[in-house]
């Protein structure tokens, strides 16, 4: 468990520092912003010259107070520690600007490096924090889903760059961020908003009651045999969200390091602990 924590933070860091890089000497450095938290302070800083990390750290504070009485569990531990190696990258990096006369190319480049960073913090099974948190609130609560939740968030924050700075700097942003999920997309190997996970392993029992411990997602088991030894066994079946995937990869290798296990996309996921079931 120790070494897993070690290594989850290690690639946080990581990911961070390759975020925080990618935003200030691209999108920074070319007066480009970018969605959620980091946005905001961008455009603040643009505004009234406020350090970006600094005021990411004081932005994220309440949201992840807020995040812990509502949400709670590993998910936001892990995002308060991504939140402050965060801001002191921004801190380490906010010299580091790239200005360039292409800016098509700056917006390419610095949306694969922060898509890189993210993508390495999210299969850590954390995140920056931000508008992370809220997204998890909504869906949570409102039954908003993740998609729709980031779309709304970023939509508000983008037009508010555009008002401000003009619809280059909008268009240049938009073409970063876009790049920035794709790359994100990638790296998570297709992450979607929910994953489906089969799981056939001799200790099923305890696979299954620690997924459901740990995640707070339901699993279902169901009797199949073995079609090369003809062996009667137990298979597990369980829809989890894109921040779960490491969880139980982690839960399934620890327990049962020669189990077989597949992922596979799910376009809807209707029921409890997901979007309500209507007729």
């Amino acid at each position: 468990m120790k070494k897993e924590i070690i290594k989850d933070c290690l690639l946080m860091t990581m990911g961070a520092f390759v975020y925080a890089f990618g935003i200030n000497y691209f999108f920074v450095g070319n007066n480009f912003a970018d969605g959620g938290v980091t946005g905001i302070s961008i455009i603040l800083h643009y505004l009234f010259n406020f350090d970006i990390g600094i005021t990411y750290g004081i932005i994220n504070i309440p949201l992840i107070i807020l995040g812990y009485k509502l949400i709670g569990g590993e998910f936001i531990f892990k995002t308060l520690y991504g939140t402050v190696v965060t801001s002191v990258a921004f801190r380490l990096f906010s010299g580091y600007l790239g200005p360039m006369d292409d800016k098509f190319m700056a917006a390419v480049f610095g949306g694969i490096l922060a898509g890189v960073g993210l993508g390495i913090m999210f299969a850590s099974g954390g995140s920056s924090g931000g508008t992370d948190i809220i997204v998890k609130i909504l869906n949570k609560f409102w039954d908003i889903s993740v998609g729709k939740g980031f779309l709304a968030i970023d939509l508000i924050i983008l037009s508010a760059l555009g008002l401000l700075f003009g619809k280059e700097i909008f268009m240049y942003t938009l073409v970063g961020m876009f790049i920035s999920t794709k790359v994100i997309d990638k790296i998570q190997d297709g992450f979607s908003k929910s994953k489906a996970i089969t799981i056939i392993s001799k200790n099923f029992f305890e696979i299954k009651n620690t997924i459901m411990k740990e995640t707070e997602r339901g699993t279902t088991i169901i009797p199949v045999k073995g079609g090369y030894t003809c062996e009667p066994k137990e298979m597990i079946i369980c829809i989890v969200s894109i921040y779960d995937i490491s969880t139980v990869k982690r839960i399934v290798r620890s327990l049962d390091n020669k189990a077989f296990m597949y992922i596979t996309d799910v376009s809807e996921v209707l029921g409890e602990g997901f979007k309500e079931l209507l007729n």
